[in-house]
């Protein structure tokens, strides 16, 4: 989720401030559109609009609007700084994405910062928008209330594009933001003194970022190494910090989705599944496939049992096999290849026979899929008493 924001620059204070905060050092990256970046840009831009007799009000009476101040928030979450994907020169190019889509023919200057709060560190970029249009020689339209909600709606579509994260209206859309430290705990860190909680926070931060723990054990294993015990309750993960336990203090057990939301169950376990792609793609590549085979006929297996308890169910409701995500490299091997074909044609057979109302192409379409994939396996001419012989609760498959 992007937050996107404009003021209108008409005042020579506002102008001075955003050319100062622009050129400031703290910028991490900096670039143009229509405009090479130099600390004199602003001056630029003032030439081009005594070109278009843009340097004074369209109407009398009225503010002369000369810059659009926009900024591009990033979620915290998807932020680099923060463990996300969205690293600086990410956000850059989403900027210039979002000027390439909206404002094509515009002079526009781009800072990225990553800006600082009491809730946490995000990358912002600052875009200054001349606001005479190049191609057309006319002023950039603002759009008042009806810019704004389509200046939200053009951030949806980019997002989508990006796969970022939806902003939810009424919700509290960052859990960064929201399980930093309170202000207490924020003040005893901002006086240098010792937080357990923070230390806790950051003692997790450094298990799974540092350490690539694959599962949850070796998670628990790490940790209590470091004097923290973890455990699961009612689909909750709980740190108790035992030396301030043993030290008499009871307020030693957290619910860590509420120390930080970046270590909700959800969470920790994509983490432990990347640390296992990862760790498996430094293996040798026939080591790899032989581990995508193991977990590609696991997958079909219980699934198998899923479709064994469905048995009934409309054909549309029908759980559907999902195949485990597969490398493209991995994808070259023929074994991996077939196999992987073999199972999905399979699981149509399967789903045919044992769902209900399954349309009138039935069988056919199955085995026309099956032929059209080449697998040897799934062409085969199959008939009902083969199938229904096969024990599926082991998950065995068509023969």
């Amino acid at each position: 989720m992007t937050v996107i924001k404009q003021k209108s620059v008409s005042s020579e204070r506002y102008a001075k401030n955003v050319r100062k905060y622009i050129n400031g050092k703290h910028a991490l990256v900096r670039g143009g559109w229509n405009i090479e970046y130099s600390d004199r840009w602003f001056s630029k831009m003032d030439r081009t609009r005594k070109v278009f007799h843009h340097d004074k009000p369209s109407r009398a009476g009225a503010k002369n609007v000369i810059l659009l101040h926009q900024i591009l928030a990033f979620l915290p979450e998807e932020c680099s700084c923060n463990g996300g994907k969205m690293t600086p020169d990410a956000c850059l190019a989403y900027a210039e994405q979002w000027l390439a889509r909206h404002y094509p023919h515009q002079q526009v200057i781009l800072a990225l910062h990553e800006e600082s709060d009491k809730a946490g560190k995000r990358f912002a970029v600052h875009m200054a928008i001349n606001r005479t249009n190049l191609d057309t020689g006319k002023r950039c339209d603002i759009g008042g209330r009806k810019g704004k909600y389509e200046r939200a709606s053009w951030v949806r579509e980019l997002d989508k594009d990006w796969n970022l994260a939806q902003l939810e209206k009424g919700k509290k859309n960052s859990k960064i933001r929201d399980r930093q430290p309170r202000d207490i705990e924020k003040v005893i860190v901002d006086r240098g003194e010792y937080s357990y909680k923070n230390n806790l926070r950051e003692l997790i931060h450094i298990a799974i970022n540092d350490y690539h723990p694959k599962n949850m054990e070796q998670f628990k294993k790490l940790l209590a190494s470091w004097g923290v015990d973890i455990f699961i309750k009612n689909n909750r993960v709980y740190a108790t910090d035992l030396d301030i336990k043993e030290a008499g203090n009871p307020k030693c057990t957290f619910n860590l989705t509420r120390l930080d939301g970046r270590f909700a169950i959800k969470q920790l376990e994509a983490a432990f599944k990347n640390n296992v792609l990862e760790a498996e793609r430094a293996l040798p590549y026939e080591r790899r496939c032989e581990i995508y085979i193991q977990r590609l006929k696991k997958a079909y297996s219980a699934w198998v049992e899923q479709a064994k308890a469905s048995k009934g169910v409309a054909y549309n409701s029908f759980p559907k096999f999902i195949a485990p995500k597969c490398d493209d490299d991995l994808l070259e091997d023929p074994a991996v290849r077939d196999e992987l074909l073999a199972r999905r044609g399979y699981a149509r057979e399967i789903r045919n026979r044992y769902a209900g109302a399954v349309p009138d192409a039935g069988d056919d379409r199955v085995r026309a899929a099956g032929q059209a994939h080449g697998g040897g396996a799934v062409s085969r001419q199959l008939d009902d008493r083969v199938v229904d012989r096969a024990d599926y609760s082991r998950g065995d498959t068509p023969r």
